[in-house]
């Protein structure tokens, strides 16, 4: 069966991407704290990476929409980001490997283990996820040089033997096809809210007071956000999108304003993040047939969102009654903008039926 073959091995696909995702960013921030955030020009190298990272994903999901297979850009960004970790003696070289190497396989993973189901919370929720313990062990790795830079050149071989064993995914012309989605009828006011809605959370979350920079408070803060995005996805099958986004945005942003420094922020870092892949599900899933440029299109809004910190002081944190605005103002974009035609348990029930499971497909 047609649909049955592209189906096969969608989970294993999934996993291996968002291991792969674990490792990309694990790796960059390893190198980025290992030399170019000790360097004096810290600043503008993060801005750098930054904007090669996030803003280039936009552009380069458009490429690679045009593509049946994309794993050879994936792949691509793997070998970058080892090349930027073993190029530590020149910081600039580095971070311009590392901003398009991150740039290329995150756009690259997603169109190959998205692309099929574009609209599916819990898939983007699976693929993200891992991203944040990645950031956070890479940042403790590196600025105690607790490991060799061979260490992580050789787990992002492995997750490049992963990404090429796990197939190709969907083709361009199977993705309407495979994808009934409660979301894909919204428009491009709905698009804007979702991506105005990202860039607020972006900067709402950059300027939170937690507890610390000390390992176990990076650590919590990572498995706060990490487990928000994957059980945002989790609610998102059983629960209205709108309501998932509106409660977990609104009440975690007011428990990051009003209990800072403390650990009930850690709890509203949780709750933040919940909506995080119901907004990248529903771009894409608004975009047939451009799912990378979709995904794109949020890490650009992330990138924007958090722009202007670049020119307020370090350590800028937002007052309380900006902090409350912001998140609750997003919370409510996010709330006129998710709705679904049916329930999303319901299309979740139809796409069980209409396309055979990885389960079925293997016995």
């Amino acid at each position: 069966m047609f649909v049955g073959d592209i189906m096969i091995g969608e989970k294993r696909r999934l996993i291996f991407h968002a291991a792969a995702h674990f490792t990309v960013d694990l790796s960059c921030f390893f190198a980025l704290w290992s030399a170019a955030l000790r360097s004096q020009d810290a600043p503008l190298l993060i801005l750098l990476y930054n904007f090669l990272a996030f803003a280039l994903q936009a552009p380069i999901g458009a490429l690679l929409d045009r593509c049946d297979d994309a794993r050879p850009y994936t792949i691509l960004g793997c070998g970058l980001v080892a090349w930027g970790v073993l190029s530590l003696a020149y910081p600039v070289l580095s971070v311009l490997l590392l901003g398009l190497g991150n740039a290329l396989f995150h756009v690259g993973g997603a169109v190959t283990s998205l692309r099929h189901r574009p609209g599916d919370a819990l898939f983007a929720g699976v693929f993200v996820s891992p991203g944040a313990l990645g950031v956070a062990l890479g940042t403790l790795a590196g600025k105690d040089s607790l490991l060799s830079p061979l260490f992580f050149v050789l787990l992002l071989l492995v997750s490049i033997g992963c990404i090429w064993l796990g197939g190709t995914g969907a083709k361009r012309q199977c993705e309407a096809f495979l994808c009934p989605s409660p979301l894909d009828h919204i428009g491009a006011g709905a698009i804007m809210c979702c991506l105005v809605s990202i860039g607020i959370r972006s900067f709402a979350g950059f300027t939170v007071k937690t507890l610390g920079s000390t390992a176990l408070f990076v650590l919590l803060g990572a498995a706060a956000s990490c487990l928000g995005k994957f059980f945002g996805g989790i609610l998102a099958k059983g629960l209205p999108h709108r309501i998932v986004g509106l409660l977990g945005v609104g009440i975690g942003g007011l428990m990051m304003a009003f209990f800072p420094e403390s650990y009930t922020s850690y709890g509203g870092i949780f709750l933040f993040n919940l909506a995080m892949p119901l907004t990248l599900s529903a771009v894409m899933a608004a975009l047939p047939g451009h799912a990378g440029f979709g995904f794109g299109l949020t890490t650009l809004a992330l990138f924007l969102g958090s722009a202007p910190l670049y020119a307020l002081p370090d350590g800028y944190t937002a007052s309380l009654p900006l902090m409350a605005v912001l998140t609750l103002f997003a919370a409510f974009l996010l709330f006129f903008s998710l709705k679904e035609k049916v329930p999303a348990a319901k299309a979740a029930e139809a796409l069980s039926e209409y396309i055979p499971t990885y389960e079925e497909e293997i016995t």
